[in-house]
């Protein structure tokens, strides 16, 4: 069961918007099943809440109950159960006293910076503690949820609505149905409720990356949604940081909003190498290619395109040249030593074709350096997102790439090349989409946004592309499928450039 637990409204409220029937009946289309209004010292009466329901047009199926938030010495305090209105500050031990049968809820506690301390957090005077809030940032937020998981105190959310839009944001679940305030403040106090929120971890090499939704949809029918990624290891502490960097740079510089996007970065914490994404509604472009209409998924696959032409039209020149060589270099022996090791039946056939990628890029690196710039390094269909900011309202789509931890300086045909084999490569399986998402459409869309096509683009291209494919035969040895029949397809599109 959902209610909206802390919210005010304009008529004994100062600092609110919202008129009592607006917050009720957004509320209400939540699909929520009822509000508790909580006033700043003040206490609506029985005879005021029918006559909202009346005014409001809602069924008695739908609870409207009153609270009140209360000015103490320990902080703002969410009082549940008193049929009196507390009209004066007051300390929390007066509070607890004068009133030991109520549920005392801290209200956002973590918002402002604050970190509060296992005592306060701990109070035997308090029943829970409120830890998410639209009072409170995204990383005050996630705080509150880090500090329920440590001491697993009873805890609330609250939207602490005050104008239109906000109700129903961030409410509670109860495990058990409400009918009343007693009800409330018994659940409350047994810690039968809990925030509704999402929290799903996905752990990999060094890495534990968790996506948390808060709350319900809101009338841009996006939830909260922050991105967490914890790092153990030195190097990919330090490709995080500097991946981060790039989109925070991209994200002020046009990529924030609109069309074409990337992630908002909300902190990075050297300390617990801990960094905070704001986390985008939408899907990944391989899943969404093998569930959408033929048109749908060609229209996808162009704004793909445009997406790499806008972010190297940025032209970008942050990095080092001279260290991405010395990387790709080692690159081109780990591929021959991965077929070598492996005693691969292509390894004949392979090697002049890694000798020839080597000397290319030596050259392209000793005489074109002029057109290196920031490329993605990693730009495939599982990196890219595509969303609707509003589910039927198809002028909000959007695409977003995340994942720039591979960025590096190069020729823009690096990128090119690398989506096209990438491409070819993840949809092995689905050759019908291969047939209609075709390297040529991506090619063209990308030429028509680019602003600096330089005369040997397509010959590099080539060149990249197959770049691309030692990097996946070499995976695929890794993972056992060095002579499997995507291997086979792989090498013939090596050999064949």
């Amino acid at each position: 069961m959902l209610l909206e637990m802390h919210c005010h409204t304009s008529k004994y409220s100062k600092c609110s918007q919202i008129g009592p029937t607006a917050l009720a009946r957004q509320v209400k289309q939540k699909e929520l099943q009822g509000v508790i209004i909580t006033e700043h010292h003040y206490l609506w009466r029985e005879d005021e809440i029918n006559a909202l329901r009346v005014e409001a047009e809602l069924e008695e199926s739908f609870l409207i109950m009153a609270g009140q938030e209360v000015e103490t010495d320990f902080g703002h305090i969410l009082v549940f159960g008193p049929e009196v209105t507390i009209g004066e500050k007051i300390s929390l031990k007066d509070l607890r006293e004068n009133f030991p049968e109520a549920a005392l809820v801290w209200a956002h506690p973590f918002r402002n910076g604050n970190i509060p301390d296992e005592k306060k957090l701990l109070n035997p005077m308090l029943d829970a503690i409120e830890i998410f809030s639209t009072n409170q940032s995204p990383k005050e937020n996630y705080l509150g949820l880090k500090t329920w998981h440590k001491y697993k105190f009873t805890a609330i959310s609250g939207s602490d609505v005050h104008a239109e839009g906000m109700a129903g944001a961030y409410p509670t679940q109860f495990d058990h149905p409400i009918l009343n305030m007693q009800d409330v403040v018994a659940e409350i106090k047994k810690s039968r409720c809990k925030p509704f929120f999402k929290e799903i971890p996905k752990s990999g090499t060094n890495i534990v990356v968790t996506e948390i939704t808060i709350g319900t949809k809101g009338y841009d029918e996006s939830r909260n949604r922050i991105i967490l990624k914890n790092i153990t290891d030195d190097k990919k502490w330090a490709a995080a940081k500097s991946s981060s960097g790039i989109i925070a740079f991209l994200y002020k510089n046009g990529f924030g909003e609109g069309q074409f996007r990337v992630p908002g970065i909300i902190d990075v914490n050297d300390k617990e190498r801990l960094i905070i994404e704001s986390g985008q509604r939408g899907k990944n472009l391989f899943d969404l290619l093998t569930h959408v209409d033929k048109k749908i998924g060609i229209d996808y696959f162009k704004l793909a395109a445009g997406w790499l032409a806008r972010f190297h039209n940025k032209g970008i020149r942050e990095g080092d040249a001279e260290s991405v060589i010395k990387k790709e270099r080692k690159r081109f022996d780990s591929y021959l030593d991965s077929f070598t090791r492996s005693k691969s039946p292509y390894l004949k056939k392979i090697e002049p074709v890694i000798n020839y990628v080597k000397e290319q890029e030596e050259e392209i690196y000793l005489k074109r350096r002029e057109l290196f710039i920031l490329n993605h390094g990693d730009y495939h269909p599982k990196n890219i997102i595509i969303g609707q900011d509003r589910q039927h309202d198809i002028t909000t789509l959007f695409i977003s790439a995340i994942d720039f931890g591979s960025a590096i300086l190069f020729p823009r045909s690096f990128d090119v090349g690398y989506f096209i084999s990438q491409f070819q490569n993840q949809f092995y399986a689905h050759p019908e989409i291969l047939k209609y998402c075709m390297e040529a459409d991506f090619i063209d869309t990308y030429i028509k946004e680019s602003d600096n096509i330089f005369l040997d683009f397509m010959a590099q291209v080539k060149l990249f592309k197959i770049r691309a494919n030692l990097s996946i035969a070499s995976y695929l040895i890794k993972v056992g499928k060095g002579e499997s029949a995507e291997m086979e397809a792989l090498i013939s599109r090596c050999l064949s450039g």
